[in-house]
């Protein structure tokens, strides 16, 4: 909380508009959280890890949501049976490879205290989350398939490709279902509490 000057050498009018507020600050930056590679995603989709192919894992016009992660750098275990957890099928992808993008979002909040009488004050408020406005995205698709075909013992494993591997469908606020605060587009509120 930081105090700003009470202007008391000023006028009634510029001292009462602008003198004696407080103003305070909340910055949150952080990393990309782990993004996990599989061969389908989603709740129900395959937790079992794919192969690389020796392809770039960036595509080269690299940018957030839309263009992340290459899905032709990796394939589906040519010898994968279907059996989740089955180490001989296992691919050689390690867990939680790719990054989802950072989170940074600023809040800022002002304050002032207007005395009614001895012991009533009023105080107005604004509070402004993400100031900035900055899109704080979700993670990215980490399932390569859409749906796969089981090795035989005559043909090798196959994949449908997903299209929406690498993209990011929303932001944080979106996953979380949160409405206010963490991770929303810029949001202003104004309260005023009477203090006795």
């Amino acid at each position: 909380m930081y105090s700003l000057p009470d202007l008391k050498q000023s006028n009634a009018l510029v001292r009462g508009a602008f003198g004696g507020w407080q103003a305070s600050c909340i910055v949150q930056a952080r990393s990309g959280g782990p993004v996990n590679v599989t061969i389908e995603s989603g709740f129900f989709g395959l937790p079992v890890r794919p192969d690389l192919t020796g392809q770039p894992i960036r595509l080269p016009n690299f940018s957030w949501p839309r263009h992340s992660y290459n899905v032709a750098a990796y394939q589906i275990e040519p010898t994968f049976n279907g059996t989740p957890g089955d180490p001989s099928t296992m691919g050689n992808v390690g867990r939680n490879t790719l990054r989802a993008p950072s989170f940074v979002q600023w809040d800022l909040s002002g304050m002032k205290n207007f005395s009614v009488t001895k012991r009533v004050n009023v105080q107005f408020r604004v509070d402004v989350f993400n100031i900035l406005n900055h899109p704080n995205f979700g993670n990215p698709d980490g399932g390569i398939c859409t749906a796969f075909t089981a090795a035989t013992p005559t043909t090798a494993a196959s994949c449908t490709t997903n299209a929406n591997f690498g993209l990011i469908g929303g932001t944080i606020a979106d996953t979380n279902n949160s409405q206010i605060g963490t991770g929303t587009a810029r949001q202003e509120q104004f309260a005023l509490k009477v203090m006795f």
